[in-house]
């Protein structure tokens, strides 16, 4: 399988270097979507929402997931996709919206939905997470990853197109009145607060460089193995496991 060849997943970001949306870098950290793949679990049928260059969807095929759609509206990380995944029947690439895939597969049409990193930069992100309902089977599972804490909204937000940041009550609320049930939610990647902070709100750059990804994704999995165990109320990002009810 094309997945586990050790140069596919930094060939995006090879040929790549000036993706949009904070996306240049993201095949150097392996280990984060990794991570976010576990935590997902995802089964089934599963829509890889705002899929972007491919990470997190190489890291859910190395999970083990055998059914993947890899839905993106943006029509340049669409096609690369399309070339990253050609000869790989397990992956569909769509371009388009949640809403595209809806009037396209139907109601009911996908076991479960990741969303890493995508809701934040939607302004109308309950119309969405009702969409993603849809979407779903009965029983269904979704697993939502986005940026917490507005007080660390900065430049970096800004330069990649961020409309808010998320707080627990928030986010709870959203997905409760999109009528899913919440099954976890937490603060997580504690790591990353003070560097996204100072880029952001101290030194207000636009970029964060390569080297600090692969530093970052080195000692990652360490930190977030123990603020898993000690349950920090407080991190740069918001995990929520939640599911349509049978």
């Amino acid at each position: 399988m094309a997945v586990t060849d050790p140069a596919f997943a930094q060939a995006t970001a090879e040929t790549s270097p000036h993706l949009r949306f904070g996306l240049s870098h993201r095949d150097s950290i392996q280990n984060y979507f990794a991570w976010q793949a576990r935590q997902f679990a995802a089964s089934g049928k599963v829509l890889d929402h705002g899929a972007g260059s491919g990470a997190l969807a190489v890291a859910l095929l190395r999970q083990g997931v055998r059914s993947l759609v890899a839905l993106e509206p943006e029509a340049e990380l669409a096609g690369q996709m399309r070339a990253r995944f050609a000869g790989e029947p397990s992956v569909e690439v769509f371009q388009g919206t949640a809403e595209d895939y809806l009037k396209h597969a139907g109601p009911g049409s996908i076991d479960s939905v990741v969303t890493s990193n995508v809701l934040e930069h939607i302004s109308d992100d309950s119309a969405c997470l009702r969409t993603i309902f849809e979407l779903l089977s009965p029983g269904g599972k979704l697993g939502v990853y986005v940026p917490a804490r507005m007080e660390l909204f900065g430049s970096l937000d800004d330069a990649v197109g961020h409309v808010r940041r998320y707080h627990a009550p928030e986010l709870r609320d959203k997905l409760t009145r999109a009528r899913f049930v919440i099954d976890e939610l937490r603060y997580c990647n504690l790591l990353g607060v003070l560097p996204w902070f100072v880029a952001g709100r101290v030194l207000k750059r636009a970029t964060v460089g390569g080297e600090s990804h692969r530093l970052f994704d080195r000692v990652f999995p360490i930190c977030a193995a123990i603020e898993q165990r000690l349950g920090l109320p407080y991190g740069l990002n918001l995990l929520a496991l939640a599911r349509k009810p049978l």
